[in-house]
């Protein structure tokens, strides 16, 4: 999943025609004070980047005229918001606030369907309303239509206590952004505060819209908002996640899913999401942070799988890797391991000094056995041994702890 920065999340809701505050997107203090003006003197300056909490972590700043907006931009940018840097700042129109609220949409795991979030008290405390008052955040399982209903948008209206013209242009607003969300194939749309201006308008002055990357080959407009080295979701991407993501561009036949971490020593490929997640929970049982997660769908995965473990183990301080996963059945496993035994032989990983450990389970388990034992050392489990065993032998190689 991809944040996308505010301003491009913002052109999105305009072009379904939901109103939005006014807004620049500048990277100088110079340009702040002329977006200020431009805006009409007074204006909002926030850090521009993929990440939420910026208004209690001091990164938005109400200026009362150019000046103030040029210092306001002055004070944020080459700064960082919790791990991202700040390169640009969004210079909004103020708006006179008469109502706040809340709403979003999202997908429910219960449901495995869209659902709709709207309460009539939005802003800046919300989570704190969730958890004091639940019952003042309504949930409206949705259908997965192209549209949603005009009546269900003012049901939920109706449900938060919004009346007239304010419960008319709210519902307008909730059904363009679904459209938003549908279109775009959105996992999350959300609008914090959803506004009543002075003036009786219902507008945006800010938008959060996370996308599926995996949906990409249906928006070839995402390459010009989505910044490949921008976000694994939470941080910027490492040298290593973006080397990662350019082995998955080179076929489109399966896709990887990787993340890298700092302070861990054993390379982990373990695939298959539960897999995944076991592995990773054993392991930090075990006192070891495991240096990466693995996953790749089924498809041509042999050269990518070779691709994937040179680049993992040209990463520095590796103590060992662990490969494998739960019972494959939708390849054979003898593919994936021709991928990596190649690796293993090109780099000259001798595995009785760099510990590596295989556990494999499903069709051509045994033909994979013969491919690792070509790189001496390895050690090579079937799905006799548990995946937190494998685990924990890795980590007495590698990482100390019992066999």
């Amino acid at each position: 999943m991809t944040r996308l920065l505010e301003h491009h999340s913002l052109d999105l809701l305009a072009r379904a025609g939901v109103a939005v505050a006014p807004y620049r997107a500048v990277a100088s203090p110079e340009a702040a004070a002329q977006a200020a003006a431009a805006l009409g003197g007074g204006a909002v300056v926030k850090a521009l980047v993929p990440a939420g909490g910026r208004g209690k972590a001091g990164a938005v700043a109400l200026c009362q005229d150019p000046a103030e907006a040029a210092e306001a931009a002055r004070r944020l940018l080459g700064t960082r918001l919790g791990h991202f840097p700040v390169r640009q700042v969004l210079v909004q129109a103020k708006v006179r606030i008469a109502e706040e609220f809340f709403c979003a949409f999202t997908f429910d795991s219960m449901s495995r369907g869209p659902v709709l979030l709207f309460s009539s008290r939005g802003g800046i405390e919300v989570e704190d309303l969730v958890r004091d008052e639940p019952e003042a955040m309504l949930t409206r399982p949705l259908d997965p239509d192209a549209e949603l209903p005009a009546h269900v948008a003012r049901e939920v209206g109706h449900a938060a206590g919004l009346q007239g013209e304010t419960l008319l242009a709210v519902a307008d607003a909730l059904c363009r952004l679904y459209r938003v969300f549908r279109e775009n194939d959105a996992f999350l749309v959300e609008v914090n505060p959803l506004v009543r201006d002075a003036e009786g308008r219902i507008l945006a002055p800010s938008a959060v819209v996370t996308v599926d990357d995996q949906a990409d080959f249906r928006h070839p407009e995402w390459k010009a908002l989505i910044d490949p080295a921008g976000s694994n979701g939470w941080r910027p991407l490492t040298p290593l996640e973006l080397r990662l993501r350019e082995i998955d561009a080179t076929d489109d036949g399966s896709a990887i899913r990787f993340n890298e971490f700092a302070e861990g020593r054993i390379a982990c490929m373990l695939t298959g999401g539960g897999s995944g997640l076991v592995t990773f929970d054993h392991m930090l049982r075990l006192g070891q942070m495991p240096a990466t997660t693995f996953d790749i769908t089924p498809g041509r995965v042999e050269e990518k799988m070779y691709l994937a473990t040179k680049a993992i183990l040209g990463r520095p301080g590796l103590t060992g890797l662990i490969y494998g996963g739960n019972i494959s059945n939708f390849i054979p496993i003898d593919v994936k391991v021709r991928g990596v035994v190649r690796a293993l032989q090109e780099l000259r990983v001798d595995a009785r000094k760099f510990p590596v450990v295989f556990r494999c389970a499903g069709p051509g388990v045994e033909v994979a056995r013969e491919l690792a034992a070509t790189v001496a050392g390895i050690e090579f489990h079937d799905e006799r041994t548990s995946l937190e065993d494998a685990v924990a032998r890795i980590v007495a190689l590698a990482g100390g702890g019992a066999p």
